[in-house]
């Protein structure tokens, strides 16, 4: 399996709880995308019928379509409904086309669908909430791969899938959202700060930091800034963060190396044994996006 796909199920239609229901909700479940207009008499079986009528009118192919017309058995989607909740699905026919024009609904997908909750993985959730991030999209990440089969493996009571672990420790094999969402947690509880949501980063190259955080002790008022980078990053230079450090914050380092941390006062570097023990003494009551990810980690002598 090279990707799973995610998609949102959201037709131009007025009935969208509706349709959402009518795709997940039932006996028969299914993900689902518009273009209902031009769906009309196509026989079910001929969506390259239907591929090409939209791709005739807006003069490209859109990505949904290129997703439903390249979707096989046994892939895996993602897809959210209104509620904010997370379902995986697997693909257990090739598309069809209808012509539903209430619910605005040119193609189905059958599928196996079981929902998850809403504490998926941060490179999950970032691909629905990208901005002009579209209907559909791939995820190639090979641990989020693993990690789809794994949860269909669980939701199914199966294993439908040959899941194959990542070697090595948590911190070394967390997604870079969830590895920013622990050291995060650490500052929260350890260092008794709270997070301020408007200053959370979007991501960009161009961003030095991942948000800042105000100290929750009015007995010392301390502002503070975090950038953490995963076990395959560049190092980090303390300098580069002197700019905080001269408006009065506190810099907080997660990195495998920060070069220059004795030419400027301020930074500090948060060590992997600290974000460990903490992980472990903490882990009861730390997101489940973060902690899930456990059973698809190894130790080297496994």
């Amino acid at each position: 399996m090279d990707y799973v796909a995610r998609l949102h199920l959201k037709t131009n239609t007025d009935f969208r709880q509706e349709m959402v229901d009518f795709c997940l909700n039932n006996s028969e479940q299914y993900v689902g995308i518009g273009w209902s207009r031009l769906s009309e008499g196509i026989k079910s079986n001929d969506f390259q019928e239907y591929y090409n009528r939209i791709k005739q009118e807006s003069g490209k192919a859109n990505p949904a379509i290129n997703i439903f017309q390249n979707a096989k058995v046994d892939d895996l989607f993602w897809t959210r409904d209104l509620n904010g909740i997370y379902w995986i699905c697997r693909v257990k026919s090739r598309a069809e086309v209808i012509c539903d024009k209430l619910m605005d609904i040119g193609s189905l997908i059958p599928v196996e669908a079981y929902n998850f909750g809403m504490q998926v993985p941060g490179q999950i959730k970032a691909s629905f909430n990208r901005v002009n991030g579209g209907t559909a999209g791939y995820i190639r990440d090979k641990i989020i791969i693993e990690y789809s089969k794994l949860i269909f493996n669980l939701l199914s009571k199966s294993n439908y899938y040959k899941v194959f672990p990542s070697k090595g420790a948590v911190l070394d094999n967390l997604p870079a959202f969830d590895l920013e969402e622990l050291v995060i947690s650490y500052l929260q509880i350890k260092e008794n700060y709270y997070v301020l949501s408007n200053s959370i980063a979007k991501k960009s190259t161009t961003i030095k930091i991942e948000c800042e955080m105000i100290s929750r002790d009015i007995n010392n008022p301390r502002k503070a800034v975090v950038q953490v980078k995963g076990k395959k990053a560049k190092e980090l230079d303390a300098l580069d963060f002197k700019q905080y450090v001269d408006e009065g914050y506190l810099v907080y380092l997660y990195a495998p190396r920060v070069i220059n941390l004795d030419k400027v006062e301020n930074v500090i570097r948060i060590g992997e044994n600290d974000l460990l023990d903490f992980y472990e003494k903490y882990k009861l009551i730390l997101p489940a996006s973060i902690t899930q990810w456990e059973d698809l980690f190894t130790s080297e002598s496994d």
